[in-house]
């Protein structure tokens, strides 16, 4: 089986567990999606190209330092934070405009200009216009339609009630269904036309209006970290990742930059003489699914230490590889894996892999 190895350091990287949040924690290899997420950037693709991973390393050391964390609420808030003017709705990128920022934890209002620092004034008086512009449609203009449509509404009832007195095909019964069907569509114009001023008055220049929050968090991060993966694919993803690999810069997040020590094509083996262990301090990632986690005799992969197997025990990780879109969210496929340092391969079942070049235990997930 043709694999690439791929050897590299890092002087540090967080690879963040996504169920963190004020102390993002660090998962102690990367996860697999992180690896294929960074493997296709590099390579350009912009659709999910199949790849199996295995993934083993170590690390000096872990600290937990502190860190500005910026988030975007969901809602837009006139009384807190910070005002920001995104030139694009749907992205937080280093272009906002820093608008206004409230200066007390109550009491403030961007529309009303009390109690905050102004940085654009030009941008907070379009903001206050299209507030002010919003009050007018949800309150005057939306009073006069609700008001004709209820009067329509009793004006409709008293016409049903004449119509279920007439014959159905009566010239007066056929006039007045033809009134009914004008003024409702009327009504449902004046519904439309509302919906679409208000969406460009108000809904659409104020999306680019949004409510940024500042809170200090801390972060654990490694620090001089070795990696060793192996990556199965197809013969033209493993070149096309070959020839880019001098755009793989970075792994985990964009500050962790990587040395890239080693890519190479190797050739993986499904049996060897005896049993071989991890070596070098290294842990890795192994499927559970790979380990008899009752009896060490009976898996593809055991725990040894010092030629002695050992019942399975340590750390497990549900460790995201890819995920699907449902609705407007991804949902990773999670693969529980044990995290150990102490695995061992052999015997009988030949379902372990082995790279025999640099003689290192695979675990392809």
């Amino acid at each position: 089986m043709k694999a690439l190895r791929i050897k590299l350091r890092q002087n540090q990287a967080s690879y963040t567990r996504e169920e963190t949040v004020n102390n993002r924690m660090t998962y102690p290899l990367p996860s697999f999606s992180t690896i294929i997420g960074a493997l296709h950037n590099a390579c350009g693709y912009t659709s999910y190209h199949e790849m199996k991973v295995s993934v083993q390393g170590k690390y000096r050391n872990m600290q937990r330092e502190l860190y500005v964390n910026h988030a975007l609420l969901n809602n837009l808030e006139d009384d807190r934070s910070i005002l920001i003017y995104n030139q694009n709705p749907d992205t937080l990128n280093t272009g906002f405009i820093k608008v206004a920022e409230a200066l007390k934890s109550q009491g403030n209002s961007f529309k009303d200009k009390k109690t905050i620092q102004i940085f654009d004034e030009d941008k907070l008086e379009e903001y206050i216009s299209i507030k002010n512009i919003a009050v007018e449609l949800r309150t005057e203009k939306k009073k006069q339609i609700d008001d004709k449509e209820k009067a329509w509404k009793e004006e409709k009832k008293l016409i049903k009630d004449r119509l279920s007195k007439l014959e159905a095909k009566s010239d007066e019964a056929l006039e007045l269904k033809k009134t009914i069907d004008e003024k409702d569509s009327e009504i449902k114009g004046l519904k439309a036309d509302y919906k679409k001023e208000l969406f460009q008055k108000v809904d659409e220049p104020l999306s680019h209006f949004k409510t940024l929050t500042k809170s200090v968090q801390t972060q654990e991060v490694l620090y001089d970290v070795e990696l060793v993966i192996h990556i199965s694919a197809e013969e033209e993803v493993l070149r096309d990742i070959v020839k880019n690999q001098n755009n793989l810069v970075s792994l985990g997040r964009s500050e962790d930059f990587i040395e890239l020590l080693e890519i190479k094509e190797v050739e993986l083996s499904q049996g060897i003489d005896g049993e071989y262990e991890l070596s070098d301090g290294y842990s890795m990632y192994v499927n559970i699914d790979c380990i008899n986690m009752g009896n060490p005799e009976e898996g593809d992969y055991f725990l040894a230490r010092e030629g002695t197997k050992k019942p399975a025990k340590g750390t497990i990780y549900y460790v995201s590889k890819d995920y699907k879109i449902e609705g407007k969210k991804r949902v990773f496929n999670k693969i529980p894996c044990l995290f150990s340092s102490i695995i061992g391969i052999g015997g009988d079942t030949k379902n372990y892999i082995f790279d025999p070049d640099g003689k290192y235990i695979v675990n392809l997930n």
